[in-house]
């Protein structure tokens, strides 16, 4: 499904994430996307980002993202949220994180968003 509204990305990220589609969550980014995990650390294009989302998702936990706010110019969409994430971690612990995250859209041709950047630790 093609994002047309940047504000429904979260939403839609959301829904990916609960249903384990990590194709259909690597859709959202476009093929040059950054992903900041953490502080210093920067992975460039889907392949790389492939292996974070992998890793999410093998945590099994429940992924919450609220979009707080979306401003748009020129096919580009700044994107805030709060998000929240439960998890089970490599070892068997319960894993519980959050914070606010940003966000940099990009309407392409298609008229579909993607993410060109992501930071989800964007206040930290």
């Amino acid at each position: 499904m093609t994002v047309r509204d940047p504000k429904k990305l979260s939403e839609h990220f959301n829904t990916l994430f609960r249903a384990g589609d990590l194709e259909g969550l690597l859709k959202l980014y476009e093929a040059e996307a950054v992903l900041c995990p953490a502080p210093g650390v920067e992975l460039r294009g889907q392949q790389q980002i492939r292996g974070q989302l992998k890793a999410l998702l093998a945590m099994q936990g429940d992924l919450t993202a609220t979009q707080l706010s979306c401003v748009q110019q020129d096919g580009l969409a700044m994107l805030h949220a709060k998000w929240s994430f439960k998890g089970i971690d490599s070892a068997g612990n319960v894993l519980e994180l959050g914070g606010f995250l940003s966000k940099l859209a990009r309407r392409s041709p298609d008229g579909g968003w993607r993410y060109l950047l992501d930071l989800p630790l964007a206040f930290a």
